[in-house]
């Protein structure tokens, strides 16, 4: 009976310390956030203890909201966190920009139906909705921009906006000012890319 007592409060303990480290970590990301609100205005939202804290505000008259979210695909994967944005600047064209790591793991066949070219060293695959599109982008130009916001698992440009999510290795180092920062400006750079962009 003892043992059992006793490894039900190491379980417990255990619990509460993973609690307590989630609690530090989104801490930390929350005092980032408040860091964007410095710089541009807005707002940071937070429902509890240990809840994902969430920015919320306009850059350059555009909404925009920023928030973590995780996913765990395998009972023995670590489970993945990302830098979610909404941007909702609208742009010139309609691409989308996926990871090729990240599409191995979805279920389905990374061999789309829309027109697509492997870009950034077969890093990223970039789908548009109509071929001739293809070739009328400059590409160097996303690649270069890529390279600054990596590692992304998808963007999605479309003229409604953008919506980005950054694969995070360290949530606290990746939700510092300067980086999000850098991503956000990249979001704004892939939005205004024009089919006058050309080669």
């Amino acid at each position: 009976m003892i043992y059992v007592l006793i490894f039900l409060i190491v379980i417990i303990l255990a619990i509460l310390i993973l609690v307590w480290l989630r609690k530090v970590q989104f801490d930390a990301v929350h005092r980032n956030f408040l860091d964007l609100v410095d710089h541009y205005g807005g707002k940071v939202f937070r429902g509890g203890f240990a809840i994902r804290p969430r920015f919320s505000g306009e850059i350059n008259g555009s909404p925009i909201s920023i928030s973590i979210s995780s996913e765990k695909r395998k009972k023995n994967q670590q489970r993945q966190f990302y830098i979610s944005v909404f941007f909702k600047t609208p742009a010139n064209l309609n691409f989308t920009i996926m990871s090729n790591q990240w599409l191995n793991l979805r279920v389905e066949s990374k061999e789309g139906k829309r027109p697509a070219v492997e870009i950034v060293e077969n890093q990223y695959r970039l789908e548009v909705s109509q071929k001739n599109i293809l070739k009328k982008l400059d590409i160097p130009k996303i690649e270069n921009i890529l390279k600054r916001i990596h590692p992304i698992a998808y963007v999605l440009v479309s003229k409604r906006g953008l919506i980005l999510e950054r694969i995070s290795t360290n949530l606290i180092k990746d939700t510092e000012f300067d980086k999000l920062k850098e991503l956000i400006e990249g979001m704004g750079e892939l939005s205004r890319l024009t089919v006058m962009d050309a080669r």
